[in-house]
Formats: C-alpha cells, structure tokens, sequence
C-alpha cells in the first residue's frame, strides 16, 4: 500500500524511467485511477461506461498513456450540471483507504464541443500535499452497439484490476 508522497513520486519515478513516460502524466493517471476505483464501489457504477484515450490505452497496452482526461458516458441519468456535481460528489466521497482526497472546482456543460450533451468535471486530487489536477467529461445519449462490457481495468502501481464498465473497444474502435 502507498502511504507517503515520497513513496508514490519513487514509484511514478521509476515506472516513468522504465517505460520512457512522462512522471506527471503517470501521476495523473494513478489519481483516476484512484477516482474510477471509487466509482467501482459507488452506486453508480453500473452506469458509468469508460470510453476514450485512457480506455484505449489499457486496452492495447500503451504504457504511456498521454490522457489529460477520463471520458465516460453515463446512462440511466440526468447529466446537467447540477446532477452531476451530485453524483461525483457522492464518488469521490467514498471512503478509501489510500489516502487520496478530491475536490471539485468546477463544472461546466460541454454541448458545443461534443456530438452528445455532456458535462466536464475539473478537479483537484490531493495525496500526502502533492496536488493534481483532473478533468472528467461525462456524456449522454452515446449508442453503444452492441453494448458495454465489464472490463478488468489493470492498476499500474498495484498488481490487481478493478471491474468498471467499458465500450467494447473490437467493435466501437472508431467512436472511441
């Protein structure tokens, strides 16, 4: 288990030399990471489907995944900003015990920039003082054909998976 920042920068760091990544891209993507983990054991996480540049990447195993965000559409639900502000609320409110906290700092439609309504969560992750920011984009009203899959997402820093819901990467290759 990591307990220190000191032990979560030693081991980004050197994941970072191995694999020839950058070590803020890597530590962004253990703390979503650390948030997908939360939606896992939330009461939504049957209707939060990953999709996009994270799910990609551990799907054909890039190990340099350059993500800025963590895309998923949810289903079954409102996403206007106040529904959502609501929902991560209850996520990153689940007790783990890793040490990691959240923070929202803004939310804000992203109509105009995508196919589908949506909304883009910007937040901060706090671990042991170090401070990383994260941006979530949440749509509605993707088809997903033939649907979602369970999909065992692999930790990088741990050797386990966590079950999250996934576009089916074979068959929706050109939405994702």
């Amino acid at each position: 288990m990591i307990t220190t920042a000191r032990q979560l920068k030693d081991l980004i760091r050197n994941l970072s030399k191995k694999k020839s990544a950058d070590a803020q891209i890597l530590m962004r993507n253990y703390m979503m990471e650390r948030f997908l983990e939360r939606i896992s054991l939330s009461e939504y996480k049957n209707q939060f489907i990953l999709k996009g540049g994270m799910l990609v990447a551990a799907m054909v195993g890039l190990d340099a995944r350059a993500t800025m965000d963590l895309d998923a559409t949810i289903k079954g639900t409102n996403v206007s900003v106040e529904d959502v502000e609501m929902i991560i609320s209850q996520i990153i409110s689940i007790p783990l015990d890793d040490g990691v906290s959240f923070r929202i700092k803004r939310i804000s439609e992203i109509m105009e920039e995508a196919d589908y309504p949506g909304v883009r969560v910007s937040m901060e992750t706090k671990f042991d003082g170090v401070i990383t920011p994260l941006k979530i984009d949440i749509s509605t009203g993707d088809i997903i054909t033939p649907r979602e899959i369970k999909y065992n997402f692999n930790l990088m820093l741990e050797n386990r998976t966590i079950e999250v819901w996934a576009y089916n990467y074979e068959i929706n290759s050109h939405i994702i």
